[in-house]
């Protein structure tokens, strides 16, 4: 029994980790956004440096989790959620890769003087994307199960406006003149990483429900 209780609040610190790489997570990916923007250099250059807590912040999290494994052995359903642990923070750690190629494109547009405008398509599959890595991770924290399905299925909409950001690229090159063809690969991978973010998040989702039923996502659905 007292070892139980020991095993259940290491799994609480873990998931105290797990809501550390989200809040830093989520606020670089905020902040590239509002950099890019507002095309402000010192935002994207915090951004950057905040990469390293992120990294090591994962890494402490798979040490603990081997750690873990190797002083309760947990079996079935508990291993699971311990091993989901170390996934769930590779995909946030991930995500936060990719605000840093977010950033690094504010200091592309800024050295090179471009005229980036942050379209309305790429506004909401931004919100769309950060509501769904926030929500993944709810999912896990309380294992809701219908959440996580609800959650997953929403990356239509993300692939949906990728689709229609590069057809309004691609209008722009034929209709403007004065379009900047540096600015196409800025909106055709800014468009790219944001629908990597969410990909990451159904990931996220997938785990919720393999810890819970053991089963992959689509023979729940």
């Amino acid at each position: 029994m007292e070892q139980l209780h020991h095993f259940e609040r290491e799994i609480d610190f873990l998931r105290s980790k797990i809501s550390k790489m989200l809040l830093l997570v989520t606020e670089s990916l905020e902040n590239s956004i509002k950099s890019l923007e507002s095309r402000d250099l010192n935002l994207a250059n915090r951004v950057l440096e905040m990469d390293d807590l992120i990294d090591q912040t994962n890494r402490d999290t798979e040490n603990e989790v081997f750690q873990i494994i190797g002083r309760y052995t947990p079996l079935s359903k508990n291993l699971r959620y311990v091993i989901a642990m170390i996934k769930f923070s590779n995909d946030l750690e991930r995500i936060g890769d990719l605000a840093c190629n977010i950033a690094e494109k504010t200091v592309k547009v800024i050295e090179n003087n471009l005229d980036f405008r942050l379209t309305k398509e790429l506004k909401d599959m931004v919100g769309t994307a950060i509501k769904m890595v926030k929500e993944a991770v709810k999912s896990f924290s309380n294992r809701d199960l219908e959440l996580a399905k609800r959650i997953w299925k929403e990356d239509d909409i993300v692939d949906d406006l990728q689709v229609e950001i590069i057809k309004l690229v691609e209008n722009k090159v034929k209709s403007d003149d004065s379009f900047q063809p540096e600015l196409i690969s800025i909106y055709i991978l800014l468009a790219h990483d944001i629908e990597r973010i969410a990909d990451h998040a159904t990931n996220l989702c997938e785990e919720v429900i393999y810890i819970e039923t053991g089963k992959n996502i689509t023979d729940v659905l």
